[in-house]
């Protein structure tokens, strides 16, 4: 089931919560649950259901004197764990597995900016909670309708949140893209990036030549891609 050995946990679903039309919350509990050793944002665990298929997941929030953790699914409609939890109810058994990840450094940042498709916002969160409060950040997100932008934030000063509604003749990522080649971009930003794999590519490089960012302040992922199944960047 899984590729490379990793530590696996017996879940169930305990709740199941709506976020936004396109972004679904699965509750999961576990009696090892506690040993899950979550150290930073962005780390992810792999969920499996009982037939087998597997995709990689943030870890949106982890509870462990409760032995639950929250993992956020975009429900596209395309893959086996999109219509697994389309339908999944409390009581429905899983497996994960994990976490992986490793941690971006925003360390002397004077700056953040964030830039996420619906796929990688739960990341994206993530880091905006764990950041400093002083610290400034400007988050670009990319949603298929209006109502993706009810997602509620952090409340923080110096926020500055873009939400940009997709087309529905664009391709996704074209939003996110187009938004961020037309910005100016901060001295002193570090920035994180992470959605359709040539549209993170693209701004990548955009920061790296055009901006002169240095590569070690540009966190680039691919969280998937047009036209790929379950891509790994």
């Amino acid at each position: 089931m899984f590729r490379r050995p990793r530590p696996t946990h017996d879940v169930r679903v305990t709740a199941v919560t709506p976020l936004t039309p396109a972004l679904l919350r699965l509750t999961l509990a576990g009696p090892t649950l506690d040993t899950l050793a979550v150290e930073h944002a962005t780390q992810w665990v792999k969920l499996a259901t009982p037939d087998g298929h597997s995709r990689a997941y943030t870890i949106r929030h982890h509870r462990p004197a409760e032995r639950e953790t929250d993992i956020d699914i975009v429900l596209h409609g395309n893959g086996p764990l999109s219509r697994w939890a389309a339908t999944a109810r409390p009581g429905d058994p899983a497996l994960i597995a994990g976490p992986r990840g490793r941690r971006p450094s925003f360390e002397g940042a004077g700056h953040v900016l964030l830039a996420a498709d619906e796929s990688a916002l739960p990341a994206a969160l993530t880091i905006l909670e764990e950041l400093p409060p002083t610290v400034p950040v400007t988050v670009f997100a990319e949603v298929g309708d209006a109502t993706g932008a009810t997602l509620p934030l952090p409340a923080r000063a110096g926020l500055t949140t873009h939400w940009l509604t997709r087309p529905q003749d664009h391709p996704k990522g074209r939003a996110l893209t187009d938004a961020l080649l037309a910005t100016d971009i901060p001295p002193g930003t570090t920035a994180w990036l992470a959605g359709e794999s040539q549209a993170v590519a693209t701004v990548r490089r955009h920061l790296l030549t055009d901006w002169a960012l240095p590569r070690e302040r540009v966190h680039g992922k691919g969280y998937w891609k047009l036209g790929e199944a379950n891509h790994k960047d």
